[in-house]
C-alpha cells in the first residue's frame, strides 16, 4: 500500500488542506517505509504486506 504524506516542519504553519493526506511521521510510526522524495515536502510511503 502507498500513501503521499507531507513533510512537517515544527514552528511551520500547515493548512487543512495540506495536512489531510497525513504527515510522515504518523506513517513512519504506522510501520511504513520512505520509498521516494518527489517533491521538497511530499514523500512517498510504502506498507508491504
Amino acid at each position: 500500500m502507498e500513501r503521499y504524506p507531507i513533510i512537517t516542519v515544527p514552528g511551520q504553519d500547515i493548512t487543512w488542506g495540506e495536512i489531510h493526506v497525513g504527515s510522515r511521521s504518523s506513517f513512519i510510526d504506522a510501520g511504513f517505509t520512505q520509498v521516494a522524495h518527489p517533491t521538497k515536502r511530499r514523500v512517498v510511503m510504502r506498507l508491504e504486506f
